[in-house]
């Protein structure tokens, strides 16, 4: 590990070493002590030769986080692929992936705001180098700018609030599996919007089978997605019809 956190110092790109199991840092200040002096990152890889190579996010780079093991996330970003540009994406121990993109001040450290389990990481950020583990890198030599629909989703200004009987359901202050999954919806591009419909109505049924939600909170969090896919532009009989065929498809 010392040899590549030494070469990526060599491309002018900070490091510091992270726990193995937990990723946390291993030095006081995290990534806010990153360096590129070959004599620390000798020093801290001869103390912990183990330690996995954190990288600081917003400077070189920002990165949009898949946790591809949680459904969730597979499923977005499968109705997202054909809207994300070929960038720098380096697989992770769990199987998910680092999308790295141009650095950008419209992309900060976020959580499920994209999407469930769609994290980003920018300043005040890191990621561990998952390359220097030998794990996969794809598109190894182009870094894209971030798609502009990114930075609208992450936009905070923007939150969305949808109204609807007896209850307001705001992405700020729900659950965060049910908000990420309205949020997406929400956010739909035109050519996507009855997919992530589908996948969102797929994704609450099975939370209702699974006794993740009750009658009520279920009853709320459709009308909700039925809300977020009106505002997208889809009409009343396609929105009661896509949501049909999710809940059917449990049967």
């Amino acid at each position: 590990m010392r040899m590549k956190g030494l070469q990526l110092a060599r491309q002018g790109v900070p490091v510091f070493p992270c726990r193995c199991n937990d990723k946390r840092p291993l030095i006081e200040h995290g990534f806010k002590s990153a360096s590129t002096d070959p004599d620390a990152i000798h020093k801290w890889w001869t103390e912990w030769p183990r330690a996995l190579i954190g990288v600081p996010t917003g400077e070189k780079f920002v990165v949009v986080d898949l946790d591809l093991q949680h459904p969730e996330a597979a499923c977005w970003y499968e109705a997202k692929r054909a809207s994300l540009p070929l960038t720098r994406t380096h697989v992770t121990r769990s199987g998910g992936r680092h999308l790295l993109f141009q650095p950008n001040p419209g992309v900060g450290c976020s959580a499920s705001k994209l999407g469930p389990n769609v994290d980003t990481r920018g300043a005040g950020g890191y990621i561990i180098w998952w390359p220097a583990c030998d794990l996969e890198v794809l598109h190894g030599e182009t870094l894209a700018p971030v798609p502009d629909w990114v930075i609208r989703a992450l936009d905070s200004t923007t939150a969305k609030i949808i109204s609807f009987p007896g209850q307001t359901f705001s992405t700020a202050h729900t659950d965060t599996r049910v908000q990420g999954i309205i949020a997406t919806v929400a956010a739909a591009q035109e050519g996507e919007r009855n997919s992530l419909l589908f996948w969102g109505a797929c994704i609450l049924r099975d939370m209702v089978l699974e006794h993740e939600l009750d009658e009520p909170a279920a009853r709320h969090a459709f009308d909700a997605l039925t809300a977020a896919s009106t505002r997208g532009g889809l009409s009343t009989h396609e929105i009661q019809r896509t949501i049909a065929s999710a809940v059917r498809a449990a049967s």
